[in-house]
């Protein structure tokens, strides 16, 4: 019999305890919320003072003849950049590489975007970072500032040889860093792909001029 009383009294308790535990979890979502606009706030404002630093950096050390391109599976945004980078910048060497999974073909979305704008992306397998892919390359560009630092702790890499992508862009989107696209829509890829065409974009001015 008690036991009955209990098992009809718990769920009651258990009512009045989520409700307190919602109320905890909206405040805490609140501020995350808040704290999250603060973070885009305050990345919008530093992008300008990036993106001439970048452009400096650049312009002042000696032109790269490797170039590696990352992002996390090698399978959409570094493949794409490293493409649209050897078309338009045929005397340097551009590769790609990836932190997971090895041999993968690029979606058929992104090959057929890719084509579109004039890039070949059907061709592509997708590769793993390496020392000797790292090691090789006078210029590591990556998708994000914690890419930057998995690059530069695991591998040993100078952090003036890494590039942040979306620091090269002249126009901040709503984070530091070029969106994965995998598995997403086709707005998912025209979004990154435009970023990546920016990013391209800046980095061909600044070495498309040097030879």
């Amino acid at each position: 019999m008690v036991e009955s009383r209990l098992l009809t009294v718990a769920p009651r308790d258990s009512r009045r305890l989520s409700a307190g535990s919602r109320a905890v979890l909206a405040s805490a979502d609140a501020f995350k919320n808040l704290r999250q606009a603060a973070s885009v706030k305050l990345e919008r404002a530093l992008h300008p003072l990036r993106h001439v630093a970048v452009r400096r950096r650049l312009a002042s050390t000696a032109r790269p003849r490797r170039i590696l391109v990352v992002c996390n599976g090698n399978m959409c945004r570094s493949p794409y950049l490293e493409a649209a980078l050897r078309r338009d910048l045929e005397d340097i060497e551009v590769t790609s590489a990836g932190f997971v999974g090895s041999g993968r073909a690029a979606p058929p979305i992104a090959i057929a975007l890719g084509k579109q704008r004039g890039v070949d992306l059907s061709g592509h397998r997708s590769r793993l970072i390496s020392p000797p892919r790292i090691g090789a390359a006078d210029l590591v560009i990556v998708m994000d500032p914690e890419q930057a630092r998995r690059v530069a702790i695991s591998f040993g890499v100078d952090p003036k040889k890494i590039v942040i992508a979306p620091d090269l862009a002249p126009r901040f989107r709503t984070t530091r860093s070029i969106r994965d696209p995998w598995k997403q829509s086709v707005d998912g890829f025209l979004d990154s792909f435009d970023h990546l065409d920016s990013c391209a974009a800046t980095l061909t001015d600044i070495l498309g001029t040097r030879k």
